[in-house]
């Protein structure tokens, strides 16, 4: 197969452009100009014509969740669903359509609802006899009615759980209608859980969404065994068209506790393939902003001495990386708050000190904030910075809620890509789909202008942390590739990689940044076959 009459952005130092690629069982064997690939073109030769399209190397997203995205496509998603009437609307359309006794429902926007408290009810009125369990689009807080309070058994007597927060009306001490945290499991224990064909079925839709944005790659960021073996379902059945790391949680969020998850991680291995990964772990090190559960290094504002609260405390966070680190695995750690942040940093300075330097490619997720003394430890400790660049605008989450609860100078230092980038430290990037768009090219445009990008007149977010379209690029396909330990099949246009591919309707290099979350995938390939075309090529 032969691609010709390109822009070819190849993330290869050595050769960063080229006109045109060739390919042969599945691997990259030209990449250069049109003149030279006209040679290798026999009788029999496919021949795609790129009309002056840009082709990239596939997209890799390091930090997302398919399955349980997967389930939303075709469940009750609240995403993007403003203002409030509307979305008690369609909460109202899901009640009529969901089957069962729960109504379930994801990703509405906390924002909404003063200081990020929605009340009970609200939903009362609209489902007043059965049980409702929502989401929010951060996934660490939801919103339930009473009978689902009285179903979970959850009453004013109820103590907050360790980690968690069970808000409550101020006079009564009645729960209102919103858990944080760990104060959702009550719930989720009474939900009814997927079939294990629902769940392959759900990572099917997954992946279809994911390659038609390119995606060729990811790493899924929250695993329990059951991920684990839907994934292998899927990879046995020659179905599984993306390279995979699973990250399987320990500590808070996990599926398996104490000998349970040493089991599981002792057989990992037997899900493993040329596509899968699964030499990974993920610690959720605090919670986030909206519940005030962020670990901060200084207090909340107006909140005295509060600072949330770390997950682990520094000594079993150090052990637990120390041993996962020893062991080859790569840690993955959810880190929004800086205090989290930095407890994350010293975890792998401890590691390092008691195992020496490895080459496992450690990463810190979020990063909400980071603390200015601790930005050149990324370089230092050779720890990537994963940002979820889509985040990084002054939305109603940051102005709304985490303006009142942080002030404005910490506001200021939210999502410091440049500052880390300049400091030395690697950028990788992921979505954390489906708490937000899958899409990398949203992404590469909000780091880009720090501005929303449905709104090209919008605020902006700290200008002075926004980054080029090659660093976000570069991030998104080699230094991604790198954090996943593909770069030696993957991650650059290279002679000799696996030809993993996207291309795009425009160039990128050639427009405005407001019009690069415009672009769209016309082809995406994964060993040479093309796993999506746009439906009008």
């Amino acid at each position: 197969m032969i691609l010709r009459n390109g822009v070819v952005f190849t993330a290869d130092a050595a050769q960063p452009w080229a006109e045109a690629i060739a390919i042969e069982g599945g691997v990259l064997t030209y990449v250069g100009n049109n003149s030279g690939v006209e040679a290798l073109a026999g009788a029999g030769t496919r021949v795609i014509e790129l009309a002056g399209r840009l082709v990239v190397p596939g997209f890799h997203d390091v930090h997302l969740h398919a399955i349980s995205s997967g389930h939303t496509l075709s469940g009750c998603s609240l995403l993007e669903i403003r203002p409030l009437e509307a979305l008690l609307e369609a909460i109202r359309k899901c009640a009529e359509r969901a089957p069962g006794v729960w109504v379930e429902g994801s990703g509405f926007d906390l924002s909404l609802f003063p200081n990020g408290n929605p009340n009970k009810s609200l939903l009362d009125k609209i489902v007043p006899h059965r049980p409702v369990f929502l989401t929010g689009s951060d996934g660490h807080n939801a919103w339930v009615n009473t009978r689902a309070l009285e179903l979970a058994g959850v009453t004013r007597e109820t103590p907050n759980p360790p980690k968690g927060v069970i808000e409550r009306d101020p006079v009564t001490g009645e729960p209102s209608g919103t858990v944080r945290e760990t104060a959702q499991a009550p719930f989720r224990k009474l939900l009814p859980q997927p079939t294990p064909e629902q769940d392959v079925e759900a990572l099917r839709a997954a992946l279809r969404h994911l390659n038609a944005l390119g995606i060729t790659s990811f790493i899924e960021a929250s695993a329990g065994e059951r991920d684990l073996q839907t994934f292998h379902k899927l990879d046995q059945a020659g179905e599984l068209t993306a390279r995979v790391v699973t990250s399987l949680t320990y500590g808070v969020f996990s599926r398996h506790e104490g000998p349970e998850f040493d089991a599981v991680l002792e057989r990992r291995s037997q899900y493993a393939s040329t596509r899968i990964n699964t030499d990974a772990v993920k610690i959720f090190i605090d919670g986030v902003l909206e519940g005030e559960t962020a670990s901060l290094v200084d207090p909340y504002t107006g909140m005295g001495k509060h600072r949330g609260e770390l997950n682990l405390t520094p000594a079993d966070l150090n052990a637990a990386v120390t041993r996962f680190d020893a062991m080859g695995l790569q840690v993955h750690m959810h880190a929004i708050g800086d205090g989290a942040v930095r407890a994350g940093l010293d975890a792998f300075a401890a590691a390092r000190q008691a195992n020496g330097v490895t080459d496992n490619r450690h990463h810190i997720s979020h990063l909400q904030l980071i603390h200015p003394l601790d930005v050149p430890r990324f370089a230092e400790l050779n720890v990537s910075a994963n940002f979820q660049a889509l985040w990084a605008y002054p939305d109603t989450w940051i102005m709304d809620i985490n303006l009142p609860v942080v002030g404005q100078e910490r506001v200021n230092r939210m999502y410091p890509i440049a500052s880390v980038k300049e400091a030395g430290g690697r950028i990788v990037a992921g979505s954390d789909w489906d708490v937000s768009s899958a899409n990398p090219l949203e992404a590469i445009e909000t780091a880009m202008r720090r501005s929303d990008i449905l709104r090209k007149d919008g605020g902006v977010l700290n200008p002075d942390e926004r980054v080029d379209l090659e660093t976000m690029l570069l991030a998104f396909t080699r230094e991604n590739a790198w954090l996943m330990h593909h770069e030696k099949q993957v991650g650059t246009l290279t002679v000799g990689k696996r030809a993993d591919l996207a291309v795009l309707d425009r160039n990128l290099f050639k427009i405005p940044a407001e019009q690069i979350g415009d672009a769209r995938v016309v082809m995406t390939f994964l060993d040479g076959k093309m796993i999506y075309v746009q439906p009008s090529h």
